[in-house]
């Protein structure tokens, strides 16, 4: 497990809840109980399925006994970080004002509404109204102290161009191009529809990968059904991608397929896709491509850098 992962996703939950059940770990007097452990695994699994198209449950069931238990040393940890990052944004006064909070709640909302199926994980997780808007309030405080460290860091050109010569690996990506067919799920305030109209969407995409099985031009049903307007009357081109470049929901299956190769229908919270590969290539991206990403890879790297530090100076019990 990558410890980058889970501080990225700080921008979405900071994942503590306050409880008195049995202590997995001490953070200089604050407690992390066994049932914050079990809640915060609940989220970061439905989170993680939704960014990265693999849940932590799905993952566990690969590990063995050693696996496992690396597994819940990696989330403790991401606790433990989480928690020293509050204690530091409370300690320099950065806490969010109520309107602060109430505007990123109605943000993340309406995010979920979008995705019922996320939406539903994080209900059956307990994640209520009051839940999150506490742990946007931390989150909140987290970013604070995060963007002002980043803010004191100073990068030059010379030390974004020697990253990208050291890390030259790190920039070669794997691109497919392809086109699709989408029948859309979402009504035109972008919720999704009623069950029935989805078995019936369901059907329409299945009799469209019928026709194309039958012989059909995939360019011309993309053209004559496809959703997705701006890349239907160009036959369903998306161009070239990379895995990052997409909804993981959408690349997981579309870089399962091999050149001119059609997907079965697939759904992501946008609807049905139909996907059909033209072209697979690997290249490395030249610096001028990179460079936000650099930028971005040097500063992750100092503020893990520092998460150790506040781990080195803090009173922790394991």
């Amino acid at each position: 497990m990558n410890k980058k992962l889970y501080i990225g996703m700080v921008g979405i939950l900071s994942l503590m809840m306050v409880g008195c059940n049995k202590s997995l770990a001490k953070v200089n007097d604050v407690e992390i109980t066994k049932e914050q452990y079990k809640k915060t695994k609940a989220v970061l699994s439905a989170t993680n399925n939704y960014i990265n198209g693999q849940s932590l449950d799905e993952l566990e069931k690969t590990l063995d006994k050693k696996g496992r238990n690396k597994l819940e040393n990696v989330i403790i940890s991401f606790m433990v970080d989480n928690e020293l990052l509050y204690q530091e944004a409370k300690d320099k006064g950065l806490t969010p004002s109520k309107s602060e909070v109430d505007s990123k709640y109605q943000e993340l909302e309406d995010k979920m509404n979008l995705n019922t199926s996320y939406k539903e994980k994080m209900d059956k997780a307990g994640v209520d109204k009051e839940y999150l808007k506490q742990e946007i309030s931390r989150d909140l405080a987290i970013d604070k102290n995060k963007k002002a460290f980043e803010d004191r860091i100073n990068i030059s050109d010379n030390d974004m161009e020697a990253y990208y010569t050291s890390h030259k690996k790190d920039f070669n990506v794997e691109e497919v191009s392809a086109s699709q067919i989408l029948i859309s799920t979402l009504d035109k305030n972008k919720k999704e529809v009623s069950k029935d109209k989805k078995e019936a969407l369901k059907k329409k995409a299945d009799n469209i990968l019928t026709k194309i099985k039958n012989g059909e031009s995939f360019e011309s049903l993309a053209k004559k059904y496809s959703d997705d307007k701006a890349t239907g009357k160009n036959g369903g081109q998306l161009g070239y991608f990379s895995k990052d470049d997409k909804n993981a929901e959408f690349t997981k299956e579309v870089f399962k397929l091999k050149k001119n190769e059609v997907s079965n229908v697939f759904e992501t919270s946008y609807g049905y896709h139909i996907v059909k590969v033209t072209d697979k290539r690997e290249r490395q991206k030249s610096f001028n491509e990179c460079q936000s990403l650099i930028r971005e890879s040097i500063l992750n790297e100092k503020y893990i850098e520092h998460i150790k530090k506040l781990n080195e100076d803090a009173k922790i019990d394991r």
